[in-house]
């Protein structure tokens, strides 16, 4: 009997040791860190901005973007390449900007621009500065140039450079009709023909 005690003690010593085993190394034991794959995202500051205007950098950016402006009348007015493009609430920063103009009757004039800005509802287009239209033996050079849908062929602007054949002409605004070849220029300007 005395052995038996000792069987079964010793029995139920090994269950209760091995139980404790198995709930020590499954509680008890260090677990290994996974390794992260990417870099740690921190929140951004947005208390530095100023007037919560973010920082040009910071802002959403499209790169290399073409852009298609039609008149109220759908006809294709500015077929653009812009580098880069920035959206904000109203409008699209332009910066970059090369492409072509286009008349109703399919005339094409080449424009390049530094910098620019379009309403988001592509309805208005304005591009400064050392605006650049070449075509049909015309380059125009502006410090600005305008453009709006319901305007339909007609552009403005200001800081007008023309050349045309044996014409220069400098206008501080001009307004022109590039279908018509028909210019408008307001204000003080000067001719001098060659």
């Amino acid at each position: 009997m005395a052995r038996k005690k000792q069987i079964t003690g010793f029995l139920v010593l090994a269950v209760i040791s091995f139980l404790l085993f198995f709930l020590a190394r499954t509680y008890w034991r260090p677990r290994s860190e996974p390794i992260p794959l990417l870099p740690l995202v921190h929140e951004e500051d947005v208390a530095g901005a100023v007037d919560g205007a973010a920082d040009e950098a910071e802002k959403p950016q499209l790169k290399g973007v073409q852009i298609a402006l039609v008149n109220m009348d759908h006809h294709l007015n500015w077929k653009l390449t812009v580098e880069r493009v920035i959206e904000e609430e109203e409008r699209c920063l332009l910066f970059g900007i090369k492409g072509e103009y286009y008349t109703v009757s399919g005339r094409k004039y080449l424009v390049e621009a530094a910098e620019g800005e379009m309403g988001r509802d592509f309805t208005w287009l304005r591009l400064t500065p050392e605006v650049v239209l070449t075509g049909e033996g015309i380059r125009i050079t502006a410090a600005e140039v305008n453009w709006a849908a319901g305007a339909g062929e007609e552009i403005t602007g200001c800081g007008l450079q023309a050349d045309r054949e044996n014409v220069k002409i400098q206008a501080e605004r001009f307004t022109f009709n590039l279908e018509k070849q028909r210019m408008t220029l307001p204000g003080t300007s000067q001719w001098s023909f060659q």
